[in-house]
């Protein structure tokens, strides 16, 4: 299966959703209210899901148009899916873990495994970018837009 083509088709989507959510004023109802509306986070977060599947479908799309031959990272292999089964388990175990543990404590453990499942070796990077952007946004969440992420509840 080429990751070319589903790159281009992907990205095309994702831009076309980010869209949806920038135009439609209707899609909060009841939601947080914030000094900055309760649509700023979606609004950033859409803004984010163009600009990059902007980067990843124009570069798919240049590398059609000039016929590159494929590297093998550009082929994906349908014979295994232990990697994706392994990636579904993970995001399961934190969907049910974070209540119950708290976003802190469990947010730095999932970052570290899928590093570890997408092959980072480097555990004197990893390890502080992952606590590091835990509490930045535990942070950002609390105080910024209002919003209270789980915390330990083990009592």
């Amino acid at each position: 299966m080429d990751r070319r083509k589903i790159d281009v088709i992907m990205a095309s989507v994702l831009i076309v959703v980010g869209v949806i959510i920038l135009k439609n004023d209707n899609l909060s109802v009841g939601g947080v209210e914030s000094s900055l509306g309760s649509l700023f986070l979606p609004r950033i977060v859409a803004l984010f899901i163009i600009g990059l599947s902007a980067i990843i479908g124009i570069q798919s799309l240049l590398k059609i148009r000039k016929k590159q031959i494929q590297e093998g990272d550009e082929i994906i292999n349908l014979s295994g899916f232990l990697g994706v089964n392994l990636y579904v388990a993970i995001f399961i175990a934190y969907w049910f873990l974070t209540p119950y543990v708290g976003f802190l404590i469990t947010t730095p453990v999932i970052m570290l495994s899928i590093a570890f499942l997408l092959g980072g070796r480097n555990w004197w990077i990893m390890i502080p970018v992952s606590i590091i952007t835990a509490f930045v946004v535990f942070y950002g969440c609390r105080h910024f837009l209002r919003v209270f992420l789980p915390t330990w509840s083990l009592s």
